[in-house]
């Protein structure tokens, strides 16, 4: 597939994401998608309870080089925003959406990530947000190391060591956080 076909697709695969119902979609070049250690170090110190608890979390994920390497491997990436107001504005409730958010997510990217398989994308790659929820506890707790659901699970953004916050800033999206409102972001890696 030539660039002018890799655009032409690009833009029908960020049509069939705001078909599926992705609030904001962004093409990008992958040289725009920010990594930095840092970002793998409040992984390490365990800011969320998640390291070493998951199987799409670190340290069961791609070193930080292996991560820029396997960027780097891609021309183009959509990033892909859910967005929703919250009701109340407490602990619990953003919790709770958070949550229903990122399953809601993980699903959408999945399915795009099959949408741009057929299209002609082979190696696309999707990257979802926060941890892996798809099971109440990750088989990583009982000693297994094969994941109950490898078709559906995707690792986060954060966990691959991408400043999210930065590289969406860096491209005009908005990812601020603000009382009564609640953000969740994607990525979808093609070539």
């Amino acid at each position: 597939m030539d660039l002018r076909q890799q655009l032409h697709s690009l833009l029908q695969i960020e049509r069939q994401a705001q078909d599926l119902g992705f609030d904001t979609t962004c093409p990008v070049l992958t040289r725009n998608i920010l990594l930095d250690e840092r970002v793998r170090m409040q992984c390490q110190v365990n800011l969320c309870g998640h390291y070493n608890r998951n199987l799409m979390c670190p340290p069961f994920l791609p070193s930080l080089s292996s991560t820029r390497a396997l960027i780097g491997s891609y021309t183009f990436a959509l990033l892909l925003q859910l967005q929703r107001s919250l009701y109340q504005n407490d602990q619990e409730e953003m919790r709770s959406v958070f949550h229903a958010m990122a399953l809601q997510l993980n699903q959408m990217l999945v399915e795009l990530e099959r949408k741009a398989f057929a299209a002609g994308f082979h190696l696309a790659l999707a990257l979802g947000a926060g941890e892996c929820k798809l099971c109440p506890e990750c088989v990583i707790s009982d000693g297994e190391t094969l994941c109950r659901k490898p078709g559906a699970s995707r690792p986060s953004m954060e966990g691959m060591g991408i400043d999210v916050i930065q590289t969406f800033r860096t491209a005009g999206l908005s990812m601020d956080f603000r009382p009564g409102h609640l953000t969740v972001a994607g990525l979808l890696l093609i070539n």
